[in-house]
């Protein structure tokens, strides 16, 4: 039987050779060679029944062309052999086809090949280099692996252990699986993170427009409270900032708008406990005494302080003689009088009679002031009929009060045939640098109170 290499490449080119022999036509014996039905040369030793060339035996073929016989095995390369190593060992650079061993030729090369199944499938246990299959060669075994990316990274899809995971492209501007937002930007301040999850308060992250700050915590005692800075007011004590914070602009609590606790001296009366609190609390007038228990002396308290005030009626009161300065003020009729200015008010005017001819009625005893061009005062010496603007002038009998005099009595005249044809009773009050007058209605017609420079 003759030898074929793998892949019938050696019967190949022994066939060649055969083929150019023509049938019938004999050797240089003189004999017609055997040949097996392939077309190869049969051996003697293949038809005595001997080895096969496996068995390390030279495979003998005749070159046709020289009539020389060719031996594969023999340590010579023959023409049609790309090498002859002199053994017919499959695991060495050269086969026993006398060709050089190559990645998929069947046979596993010795110190070159790991494996060599012939073939050049990599999803079976050898691969087309010849290695035996492993998670991370870049080929998929079939039945063994899920994946196989030729890389040792674990988050790409496939992992180190050749199995299939999932993939999150974060920034691809697509919601992948496993993600819950993907905004398509890496921007740690927007709605949406670097990790594709939704900004919030303690990320970390501080949101452009939501947040004015974001410490990763949900502390409310630090600089940094729900994401908004932390301020005296918020309703939150911070940590070595503040000594209290009730969330209130209420100065007469424990606690006080700069976020300090409330104590006598502070400026602030304490609701609770204290009278009185201006900040010095030494007991001065206007103050607070010590311990801001008790007021010291001050206007009002019905007791006159030398020096500084000039009344004290017990009240804060204005218009009742003493003011809320515990000053001595002018009584209510020296401050709300209604003011009489004519000019023909005065004396000394008189037109005779049948000309101006005025009269007062329903003076309803208010407080009067004469002023202006009417005089100052109410003449107090007898008039004559016609005077001030009226036909029975009226003049007051008496002189004015003093200004301690308070309100006095007095009466006044009306004259016509005599000094006091009728008269009335009015009140008079000195109010230091004028006179107001509480005037009666006349008891006729035609009379007039009249006023004198």
């Amino acid at each position: 039987m003759a030898w074929a290499g793998r892949g019938g490449q050696r019967v190949a080119w022994v066939a060649l050779l055969v083929g150019a022999v023509a049938p019938g036509c004999s050797n240089d014996t003189g004999q017609t060679p055997d040949t097996d039905a392939t077309g190869s040369l049969v051996t003697e030793a293949e038809t005595t029944g001997g080895s096969e060339t496996g068995t390390g035996e030279p495979t003998t073929t005749l070159d046709t062309s020289t009539g020389a016989e060719l031996q594969c095995g023999n340590g010579d390369v023959d023409p049609g052999e790309a090498c002859d190593d002199g053994n017919l060992d499959n695991s060495d650079a050269c086969l026993n086809s006398c060709v050089l061993a190559v990645c998929g030729d069947g046979f596993v090369q010795n110190g070159a090949e790991a494996c060599d199944d012939g073939n050049s499938d990599n999803s079976d246990t050898c691969t087309v280099l010849c290695q035996e299959a492993r998670c991370g060669d870049g080929f998929v075994q079939l039945g063994v692996e899920e994946c196989d990316d030729g890389n040792e990274q674990d988050d790409d899809g496939c992992t180190t252990a050749c199995v299939v995971d999932t993939v999150m492209l974060c920034g691809n501007g697509k919601v992948d699986d496993g993600e819950e937002c993907d905004d398509g930007n890496t921007l740690d301040d927007d709605n949406c993170l670097p990790t594709c999850v939704p900004s919030s308060c303690g990320d970390g992250f501080k949101h452009a427009v939501f947040e004015e700050c974001d410490d990763a915590n949900l502390s409310v005692d630090d600089g940094c409270i729900e994401c908004m800075a932390a301020y005296c007011g918020d309703g939150y004590v911070w940590a070595d900032m503040e000594a209290c914070d009730d969330g209130n602009l209420d100065n007469n609590d424990d606690c006080l708008v700069d976020c300090s606790q409330a104590s006598c001296g502070d400026g602030f009366i304490h609701n609770s406990d204290e009278a009185c609190d201006d900040g010095v609390n030494d007991g001065s007038y206007g103050g607070c005494a010590p311990g801001c228990a008790s007021l010291g002396p001050r206007c009002g308290d019905g007791q006159i302080e030398p020096d500084i005030e000039t009344c004290d009626d017990g009240n804060l009161v204005p218009l009742d003689g003493c003011d809320d300065k515990c000053q001595k003020e002018l009584p209510a009729e020296c401050l709300t009088y209604v003011p009489l200015a004519e000019p023909d008010r005065n004396a000394i005017f008189n037109d005779g009679p049948g000309k101006v001819t005025k009269c007062d009625k329903q003076l309803e005893n208010k407080w009067y002031r004469l002023t202006g061009p009417a005089g100052t005062a109410m003449p107090t010496n007898p008039l004559k009929p016609f005077d001030c603007g009226t036909d029975a002038p009226g003049w007051m009998v008496g002189v004015h009060p003093i200004v301690d005099d308070g309100v006095v009595d007095r009466q006044v005249c009306f004259a016509w045939d005599t000094d006091c044809d009728w008269q009335t009773t009015i009140q008079v009050r000195n109010c230091g640098e004028y006179y107001v007058y509480r005037l009666a209605d006349p008891p006729e017609e035609c009379l007039r109170y009249c006023g004198l420079d």
